[in-house]
This record gives C-alpha cells, structure tokens and sequence, in this order.
C-alpha cells in the first residue's frame, strides 16, 4: 500500500476533528472536545512551527503526523543530537479499524525517509509515546527507536525515545 503525506489544510479539518474525539486518539492525544473551528485555531494558525501532515494509505486519509525542528530552548533539546538536525515527531491512527495492523511502524519509517529528504542534516529523531500506550511504544521500537528516558507529559508519564540516523 502506498503512504503519502499531504500538509494540514483547511480541507482535512473536518476529517481531523473527526479523528480527535476517537477513544482509541483520545486514550493518548487528548485534545479535548472541538468543533472544526477550534481544531482550526492551533493546527492550522499561520506560522504554526510544528508541521502536520495527514497521511493517507492508497489515497485514503487514515492519520495524522506533525514534526518539529528541537532547537535550543526546546524541552528535549538535551536529547539532541551533538551534531546535525534533530527533529521530534507525533503521529496518530484516526480510523481505529486500521490500529494493530502495522501502520504505525510503516508510516513512522516513511515519514522519517521524507523527512530526511528535505532535510539532509537530520541525525536524530525523537517521540514520546504515553508510557501506557504499549502499542504505540512496540511500534516505535519495530523501527528502531531507542529509549532515552521517562518524562512527566501533560497528561502522565511519557518514554523519550531516540532515532539515530548515519550520514
């Protein structure tokens, strides 16, 4: 199946604002209750420096990824790679159906292959999956992403994980 990734626009605000509500999202990405317009205010404001895109399988929407560039100031800019780019990414499955079927490992793979890409001194990529979200940790590790280390999230303990990549 082919994954493409299209920038967050104001066409998939409906389709995000359906995904968001979703116990299987909302268990690990709680984003509270919104209507369109407010899923619009912090995903789609102008400027927004943390990029999303919604992926699709063959053409169908089935999730969402956003990337950000750790910069100095950043809370995980001690995980940073010493030398090179490193980037933080979050993904989510919107459609519960297509969770447990080995998507999230695929599109994390060819979303960091994208990634480095457009960004040829990329070295390190870093997420943090809810600790409790074992699916979601399982799927970062079947890419070889490294635990760096437990931090208190937002909404409870989440695993640092790391990503190196080689020249």
């Amino acid at each position: 199946m082919r994954i493409t990734f299209e920038l967050l626009s104001e066409a998939h605000l409906p389709t995000l604002t359906r995904w968001l509500p979703q116990p299987h999202v909302r268990a690990f990405w709680d984003d509270r209750e919104r209507d369109v317009a407010a899923v619009r205010a912090p995903y789609c404001r102008p400027g927004r420096e943390v990029p999303g895109f919604v992926f699709s399988l063959d053409g169908w929407a089935a999730g969402f990824i956003q990337s950000q560039h750790i910069t100095p100031g950043h809370g995980f800019y001690s995980w940073a790679a010493s030398d090179g780019e490193t980037w933080a990414i979050d993904v989510l499955i919107g459609d519960a159906e297509l969770t447990g079927q080995g998507w999230g490992p695929q599109v994390i793979r060819t979303f960091v292959g994208k990634l480095r890409a457009e960004r040829p001194a990329l070295r390190r990529v870093l997420i943090d999956p809810a600790s409790e979200n074992t699916r979601a940790v399982r799927a970062c590790v079947k890419v070889g992403f490294l635990p760096l280390a437990v931090l208190e999230g937002e909404d409870g303990p989440v695993r640092l994980m790391r990503l190196d990549l080689s020249d």
